[in-house]
């Protein structure tokens, strides 16, 4: 018997050279959001699917259809991964008993018992550390219904015509996914599934399935559990949906919603994957029929005053001027819902926008209704002839504007005031020169702005100051807020260092909108719209 051994030794190692790797590029992000990739090879035989609730039926009508419609490209990436030789390991939460004595199931519940069994692998898991200080991306506490309220009903009264518990409806998995029972494995238990990758010598494991801020995330074999306990584990992102209403906050449409999530699990559970990795094409989106209500488009144009580079970077879980916008608009109950895209970029002139962007970040984004156009603090300084060509570059992209988005309410708007006593004449009285020869409607920001200046005149920019001014007996103080580079700066968001450092000459200097600045810009600006499109839409009926 000796004899064979090292014959066996040889045929497995044969065996693994001649298997082709997996190419995968794992999509990750910081905690500002910046992605990063990182290519990898994957083994098949070190590599298990496993595919979460993926049921039969569900108590909400819309996840129903979103499901029906991800299946057919999940079953293609579960049969060329089969084919590869990666393990499928089927998961519909109780829903066990159809597939009683079954190939697949015994594979799962006769796997041994793993020489390292984590703690509570067999519970859910609703966060790990890297979660505890992060904002939860969705609000879910009404279980992520979205279905039509009427539409609900009567698939509930449907679902208990069927006998069926209107609440939990589910008896299997979608039969869409084949089922391989010479190779697959079926189980919704977090100890059954670690014993069944423990005995494989699985490393690699990719979820997919639904819902991704339930199930997914938290089930005893999903995400979260995994990757504390050492799996190296990825999320398939476009195989994947959510729970969630988007009347609820941040009031964002169902599909944008799932992507938030995605990025929270990216920043503070694991990487991602698409499909496309494993069969080519493009990865997969849903249709336009499962897009739920029509939601008004909103456009922002501008400078670093719309961008909002420095909060984003700083405190990026925290919602940014377009999300007030649209929390405050949504925080109306009788407007629609809004999609609010920002297109600001810090030191951008008019004419930068039209000769290098345009096409790319607003000719191709969806048809809008409303655009907010604020420009001319780097016109003015930028531009040569401002007088003369700053008029001329408006004009342009409005022209430009009207035949992108010929449906959309175009808003010029004034700059922003930086202190009390510049309200910027020399800019804004272009601004609205521009807005009467066009005949269009301005919105000046410029007396909400200054009122709240008027309050404190430090308390609506940002501190950012270069650390070579400061004192070196000082420094240490500013350690933490220490942003490198060529001539790195001293940046926060309020008021906190002003003890230390405001006697420093210059110190409120640099006086672009911190939050506070920047929630003022977008509660005038909600002000300002929803008289706007309530009379639209009176006009309409």
């Amino acid at each position: 018997m000796r004899s064979f051994i090292p014959l066996l030794l040889l045929l497995s190692v044969h065996a693994l050279a001649q298997e082709t790797p997996l190419s995968l590029t794992l999509q990750s992000r910081a905690p500002s959001g910046k992605a990063t990739l990182v290519k990898e090879q994957w083994l098949p035989s070190r590599t298990a699917i496993i595919v979460c609730d993926m049921w039969d039926l569900h108590h909400c009508k819309n996840a129903v259809t979103r499901e029906v419609e991800m299946a057919p490209r999940m079953n293609e990436v579960l049969e060329k991964a089969r084919k590869d030789g990666v393990l499928i390991i089927h998961a519909p939460s109780s829903c066990m008993k159809p597939y009683e004595g079954t190939p697949a199931r015994e594979r799962a519940r006769s796997a041994p018992t793993a020489a390292r069994l984590p703690d509570k692998i067999a519970d859910w898991c609703k966060q790990i550390p890297s979660e505890e200080m992060a904002v939860y991306p969705l609000d879910q506490t009404d279980g992520g219904e979205d279905d039509d309220l009427t539409e609900h009903a009567a698939w509930a009264k449907d679902l208990t015509a069927k006998g069926l518990n209107p609440k939990a409806p589910w008896t299997k998995q979608i039969d869409v996914l084949r089922i391989d029972q010479s190779k697959d494995a079926i189980s919704d238990s977090g100890v059954e599934i670690w014993n069944l990758l423990e005995s494989k010598n699985i490393d690699n494991v990719i979820l997919m399935g639904v819902h991704l801020n339930m199930c997914v995330s938290g089930r005893p074999f999903g995400l979260r559990q995994m990757e504390k306990n050492g799996r190296h584990v990825v999320l398939m992102r476009d195989l994947t949906d959510t729970m969630y209403n988007p009347a609820r906050w941040p009031f964002v449409s169902h599909v944008r919603g799932t992507e938030l999530f995605v990025a929270h699990v990216e920043k503070r559970i694991c990487p991602t994957i698409t499909s496309d990795q494993f069969i080519g094409g493009k990865p997969f989106a849903f249709s336009d029929a499962t897009a739920g209500k029509k939601r008004l488009q909103i456009i922002l144009l501008g400078d670093s005053t719309t961008e909002a580079s420095i909060p984003k970077k700083l405190a990026p879980d925290e919602p940014q001027i377009e999300d007030t916008l649209r929390i405050k608009l949504a925080a109306e109950p009788d407007l629609p819902p809004t999609d609010v895209y920002n297109e600001g970029v810090s030191g951008e002139t008019i004419r930068r926008l039209l000769d290098t962007r345009y096409d790319k970040a607003v000719k191709t984004k969806p048809q809008a209704d409303y655009i907010f156009i604020r420009y001319g603090i780097n016109d003015r300084s930028k531009r040569e002839k401002f007088e003369e060509n700053f008029p001329k570059d408006f004009h342009e992209l409005l022209t430009r504007l009207r035949a992108d988005h010929p449906h959309a309410m175009l808003i010029p708007m004034t700059v922003i005031p930086y202190v009390v006593d510049s309200p910027r004449p020399e800019i804004n009285d272009f601004v609205r020169q521009v807005a009467t020869a066009e005949k269009l409607q301005l919105f000046d920001i410029v007396p909400r702005y200054l009122a709240e200046l008027k309050k404190g005149p430090d308390m609506l920019n940002y501190r950012r100051y270069p650390l070579a001014k400061i004192p070196e007996n000082l420094r240490p103080f500013a350690t933490p807020y220490i942003q490198p580079g060529t001539d790195p700066t001293v940046v926060v968001l309020d008021n906190r260092l002003d003890g230390v450092f405001g006697h420093l000459p210059g110190w409120a200097g640099d006086r672009h909108p911190n939050l506070a600045g920047y929630n003022v810009i977008a509660d005038e600006t909600a002000k300002w719209l929803a008289p706007v499109i309530r009379t639209q839409l009176a006009q309409k009926k």
